[in-house]
């Protein structure tokens, strides 16, 4: 089975807007800049916050991350990290902030990432078909 987005892994917690995400170890601001991936004083974009939007998106609900996704990057916070293993994988807190009182399509979208993620079926990977 075909799987584009390997390696990363999505859970949910027991707290409410709260998601235990794995990925490959990003690079840190300085070492984009040593490298010149970014310029000095460029904005810095999280790799691990466009990997969280694009994996829920993309990789589990099917949609397109377009700029009517309902939830932006400003709505996701890296609460905390921490290395697994050998260091290619970091496993990260992610939250995301409740905007459903002001928007009711970041409430559906995430009812439905929810009942995915609670789905017996659910690998942290991919939803197995019965």
């Amino acid at each position: 089975m075909h799987r584009p987005f390997k390696g990363l892994y999505l859970q949910k917690t027991t707290a409410p807007f709260f998601f235990s995400f794995v990925t490959y170890t990003p690079q840190t601001k300085e070492q984009m800049i040593a490298c010149g991936d970014l310029a000095e004083g460029e904005e810095y974009l999280s790799q691990v916050v466009c990997d969280f939007l694009l994996f829920i998106s993309e990789g589990i609900l099917g949609h397109i991350l377009t700029a009517d996704f309902p939830i932006s990057y400003d709505d996701v916070v890296i609460v905390c990290s921490r290395q697994r293993g050998d260091g290619v994988q970091h496993e990260y807190l992610i939250q995301v902030i409740d905007r459903g009182w002001t928007n009711e399509a970041q409430t559906r979208l995430l009812d439905e990432l929810m009942a995915i993620l609670s789905h017996p079926l659910w690998t942290g990977a991919i939803l197995k078909s019965n």
